[in-house]
């Protein structure tokens, strides 16, 4: 019993905190679907719990962003950043159709804290509609945090 209450207790803490930004050239509308899509595939995940995304967090992601491409976020902000949502990880996907109907969908598991990108997918699908991005994005949420 002791070993159960162990080993349950190792699991929990664990258990990483991960949040979704979706970015690139696809509606509104089809953003939730990938958002929704990679949400579900973490919450199906062992070691990994789905965090609810706010507007805090998403304008804070986009000053993460900001800092990668252009430096003006010092990191000892995006630390800040990571310590006040309480998030350990972040899935970044990057969702694209393209003038040939082919879908493109570039995903990066990103570690908030250090700004360290953990692991990187890169899928490309045709697109016929939605079912595609919900299928794409279960695929590439599989690789970043369980599968190759």
């Amino acid at each position: 019993m002791i070993a159960c209450v162990a080993f349950s207790g190792e699991a929990f803490a664990a258990t990483k905190k991960v949040a979704v930004y979706v970015e690139g050239g696809i509606s509104q509308s089809d953003k939730s679907i990938v958002c929704n899509s990679v949400m579900a595939r973490i919450s199906r995940m062992n070691g990994y719990q789905a965090f609810e995304r706010s507007q805090a967090f998403i304008n804070a992601l986009d000053r993460e962003n900001d800092y990668q491409t252009s430096g003006e976020v010092a990191e000892s902000e995006i630390r800040a950043v990571g310590e006040r949502m309480g998030v350990d990880f972040v899935i970044v996907v990057n969702c694209i159709i393209s003038s040939d109907g082919k879908c493109h969908m570039a995903a990066r598991l990103i570690k908030l804290v250090t700004g360290e990108i953990v692991k990187s997918v890169n899928i490309k699908r045709e697109y016929t509609g939605t079912d595609v991005l919900e299928s794409m994005a279960g695929n590439v949420s599989y690789r970043l945090l369980g599968g190759n």
